[in-house]
């Protein structure tokens, strides 16, 4: 029997929340000297821990989502109250001598099945990796980090948001030539009788794209980029500089990998990775960084060549979005905003709907379900007759949200004490551009390319056939391996078999929606190299400083333009503070990990190559593989052993090298 635990999200009251949790918490704690005098077993100790440790997490996930949707001061307040609290349990129970002893004991005794082995061995490594070996005083030390750096990520996180909503520009519509009326109406302030219209820019994802891409006025360009660059730091609002903060990670991070034993953070981060070492993480990046020096180069010049067209001399960074959109325009023949007539949201899931029904026979509708806001929506997920899943989605933009796309885990599939079985569900939030005046919000290819991507990872949150907590889903995957569903699902905003169905056309823009489509694949590499780039100058900073954590923000700094030396052809100006608002690596889970972005794409590009061969449909022996492998077995395998299932071999990056326009450069 399926159980279906949704939340009463309207009646939340964040202090209520903050209570339940921390008499969960409480009562937690209770059973662990319990669990420890029990004869070892599975059933005895990890079974009522995996339990409770899931039940725990379902109500800290209302608390979480909300303050980030939200960002009103009583969800912040609980939910910084929240972490400290269960940051605080986790690591005492971590380092609980008596349960890692009983761990230990299960291991010896053997005969576990593979997933619970699994299970075993995961939770042997983080009792371990928390310091339960270490002597008295060194296992203090390790929690007052891991309890501090609870309140600097928290801290981080809200400061970008902050500084983001603290900014706006109200300017006059002759200043706003180039972007496209609909995102002018969206920004149109209310206007006293007689007066001119003023228009509200503010910080937000969709406001600054649509500047950086398609205003003419490259004065105003330089505006909106300069207080973009400098959330969050010594440039903005004392209270919101994310400066101090970020050298107190690194500093507590480097001591939390000293008292374990390892040389630096990335050595302890490395752990339970599919890569097997710092070594073959930078012969990736080097190798893809030589890769993609030749089409880099000539992306380049085509960009100074449009400068030179435009009247530009000496190209700034906020030139390049603009440029880069008419060059788009002048090798491909389509603008971003051309695509969104064809990909209005309530058809393109009806399309989707009918793709994921394709590939995998899921039946995916949307079910009236109250939320958090009035745009929010559910989509309930069923195969052969029976669900097996729910996703709430969260699209659009909007006040104190945090910018950026993601998905959370509402709850995982598990097998309850009290019979049935708990469905998985889903949270998937972006920050698109809002509807228009007919209510209906039209995607351009990046945003549809972002929700695949979004919706990948919550397909194999959601899709697993893994009902034990710890691997069920998205958990106990190893995070460089995280990405492959994701920019798996990417693949599918690239491909004309797959494209083309996804857009709403009538019968009349057949062909033109068929020769839009070619472009849009054609141009499907547009840039890449220099997008690469990007991403490798990301990942060897974020490497680089938890390597050799900075001791004052100016080294900080150095760290970061001594690698865009290397990596960029175009140097940001000094004032430039892109790390203040990095909150990947400062306040979320990929801290010595933004690499994985770059190792999984290899993944995600050998597998979806092996499926895209077969055909793309239902028949397709990959298709099925992957959906009976990546996204249904969770952390119950290795990544590693999961992907050999699917492909019968260790990864190949050719399938990558393939798909790149700059393959052979």
């Amino acid at each position: 029997m399926e159980v279906v635990w949704r939340p009463d999200w309207q009646h939340l009251r964040a202090e209520e929340q903050l209570q339940g949790l921390l008499e969960r918490l409480q009562h937690f704690k209770a059973q662990w000297s319990l669990w420890a005098e029990q004869p070892a077993s599975f059933a005895t100790v990890l079974q009522p821990l995996l339990d409770h440790e899931a039940e725990i997490e379902q109500a800290f996930a209302p608390i979480s989502h909300l303050q980030a949707v939200l960002g009103s001061e009583d969800w912040r307040q609980a939910h910084a109250q929240a972490v400290a609290a269960w940051s605080q349990t986790a690591t005492e129970l971590y380092q609980h001598a008596g349960l890692y002893a009983q761990i230990q004991r299960i291991l010896a005794q053997g005969g576990l099945d593979h997933a619970r082995q699994r299970i075993a061995e995961i939770k042997e490594r983080d009792f371990r990796l928390t310091g339960v070996g270490l002597p008295a005083p060194q296992r203090t030390a390790f929690a007052a980090h891991a309890l501090r750096l609870s309140e600097l990520s928290t801290t981080f996180a809200h400061h970008v948001v902050d500084a983001t909503e603290a900014v706006v520009f109200d300017v006059a519509l002759e200043r706003l030539a180039g972007l496209p009326p609909a995102q002018v109406a969206l920004w149109a302030q209310p206007a006293a009788p007689g007066a001119a219209t003023v228009y509200r820019i503010t910080l937000r994802q969709p406001d600054y794209i649509a500047i950086m891409t398609h205003a003419e006025d490259r004065a105003l360009r330089e505006q909106v980029y300069a207080a973009y660059v400098q959330r969050a730091s010594e440039k903005g609002p004392q209270e919101f500089d994310n400066g101090p903060l970020m050298l107190e990670i690194l500093a507590r991070r480097q001591a939390q990998a000293e008292l374990l034993g390892f040389g630096d953070y990335t050595a302890l981060a490395l752990q339970g990775r599919m890569a097997d070492s710092l070594a073959s993480v930078r012969r990736l990046l080097e190798d893809l960084l030589v890769r993609s020096t030749k089409a880099a180069q000539d992306d380049w010049q085509d960009l100074l060549a449009e400068a030179r067209a435009c009247g530009i001399d000496a190209v700034q960074v906020w030139d390049v979005p603009y440029l880069s959109e008419r060059l788009r325009i002048r090798h491909h023949a389509y603008r971003q905003e051309d695509v969104r007539p064809f990909l209005p949201l309530p058809t393109l899931l009806e399309r989707l709907f009918a793709l994921l029904q394709r590939l995998w026979g899921l039946s995916v509708r949307q079910v009236p379900m109250t939320a958090w806001h009035a745009d929010v929506f559910y989509l309930e997920f069923a195969e052969q007759g029976r669900v097996i899943a729910g996703c709430y989605c969260d699209l659009f933009a909007r006040a104190g949200k945090r910018a950026g796309a993601w998905m959370a885990d509402l709850c995982g599939r598990r097998l309850l004490a009290e019979g049935g079985e708990q469905i998985p569900i889903a949270l998937l939030t972006c920050n698109f551009r809002a509807p228009g005046e007919d209510g209906i919000a039209y995607l351009d290819h990046d945003e549809l390319t972002t929700l695949l991507h979004e919706l990948g990872h919550g397909l194999q949150h959601m899709l697993t056939r893994i009902a034990l907590p710890g691997v069920s889903g998205i958990a106990g995957i190893a995070w460089d391996a995280v990405e492959l569903p994701s920019q798996f699902m990417e693949h599918f905003a690239q491909c004309e078999a797959t494209l083309l169905p996804l857009l709403a056309v009538a019968a009349a823009e057949q062909e033109q929606a068929r020769d839009l489509v070619r472009r849009i694949v054609a141009g499907r590499h547009f840039q890449s190299a220099l997008l690469c780039r990007r991403q490798i100058e990301l990942a060897l900073f974020d490497l680089a400083i938890h390597e050799h954590p900075a001791h004052s923000e100016a080294e900080l700094q150095a760290q970061m333009d001594a690698i865009r030396q290397r990596t960029s052809l175009l140097q940001p100006p000094a004032y430039n503070r892109f790390q203040h608002s990095f909150t990947h690596i400062f306040a979320g889970g990929y801290a010595a990990g933004y690499y994985s972005y770059k190792w999984a794409e290899v993944l995600a590009a050998d597998a979806f190559a092996a499926v895209a061969r077969e055909g793309l449909q239902a028949s397709s022996l990959s298709a099925r593989r992957f959906r009976d492998t990546v996204l249904a077995l969770g952390g119950a395998w290795s990544a590693a052993e999961v992907f050999r299932m699917m492909m019968g071999r260790d990864p190949d990056m050719a399938a990558l090298l393939d798909d790149y326009a700059w393959r052979k450069s």
